[in-house]
Parts: structure tokens; sequence; C-alpha cells
């Protein structure tokens, strides 16, 4: 990538902090890159599905730095229940299914994580997109869609098994 590109692309960006011939102040480029990537607003979300994958996945370390805090867990696994997990000091409630819609309206909670069982996914995002989640990043171990009536709400399926599949096929398949 030239200097020109870079120029161009931060252009578009409507990022005009540095000077030609003299470069950025890389702490003003920072600010800025997060303004424009919505980082400095930060974003509060919740996991549904307090097993292995829904505990990792709230101790993600990169969170802190890009302004994310899973504010609660969701599960219903009895031995779970008011329970919490321990994240950088910070104590993380574990609460059952039956309390999400009521925590999701009292926080005004945006956006989710799926880490649950592929026959309860679908389900569960319907009812996350009836309570008004605008995004839902899919951890199941299935492919789901938005119900018709979902407006303006984003969904990601981050299927770690065909992500895995896709690379097993790369390897094998390309020179």
């Amino acid at each position: 990538m030239s200097c020109n590109q870079v120029r161009q692309d931060f252009f578009y960006l409507g990022i005009s902090i540095g000077k030609q011939k003299k470069g950025y102040q890389v702490k003003k480029l920072f600010k800025e890159l997060k303004r424009i990537l919505s980082i400095d607003k930060g974003a509060q979300v919740v996991v549904i599905g307090a097993g292995r994958l829904g505990r990792a996945l709230s101790e993600f370390k990169l969170f802190k730095v890009r302004n994310i805090h899973v504010t609660a867990l969701f599960d219903i696994k009895e031995d779970l229940i008011d329970t919490h997990i321990e994240v950088r000091g910070e104590r993380i409630p574990i609460f059952h299914l039956d309390r999400l819609d009521a925590f999701i309206k009292e926080h005004r909670i945006r956006i989710a994580m799926l880490a649950v069982p592929e026959d309860a996914a679908q389900e569960i995002l319907d009812r996350l997109v009836k309570l008004g989640i605008k995004g839902v990043v899919n951890f199941a171990p299935r492919i789901l869609k938005l119900p018709k009536n979902a407006k303006n709400v984003q969904l990601v399926n981050d299927c770690i098994g065909a992500s895995l599949y896709k690379i097993v096929y790369q390897i094998y398949h390309k020179n």
C-alpha cells in the first residue's frame, strides 16, 4: 500500500489531521480511528451460554482495550445460576435465562453473543430480536438467520467449526 493510498483512505474516512510530507501524530490518529470505529463509545454486551465457550468469550483480553464490557452471562444450568466469573478483578454475574428479558430492558443492552447448543440457538436469536437487540455474534455450531421482521439488526455467524473446515480445505486444495 502506498502513502498516497493511505492518505486517500484517511480522506475518505474524514481524517485530516496529518500534514503532507510530515506524517501523522500517532496518538491523534489512534484517537480519530477509535472515534470512527465507535470504539470510543464502548459497548455493553451479554453472553448467552455460560459454559466453557461463553466464559472464554467473557474473559477475552482485548474487550477491555476495545471498550467492550460483558455485563452478564445467562444459562439454564442450575449449578451455574447466581454464581459469577471473575474477569480482571470484576465479578460478572451468571443469571438464569428467565431473567434475560428484564435484564436487557433494564440495562438497555444492544449486543449479545451466543454460545449455546445448536438446537437452542435460533430460538434465542428470535427472542433477542424481539427484545430489541441490534447486534448478535453467533458462536453456536449452526448458521442462524434473522427473522423476517428484524429491522436494522446485525448478525455475525462465527461458527468455529466452519472456520476450521475452511482452513483444512485451503491447506489440502490450494497450492
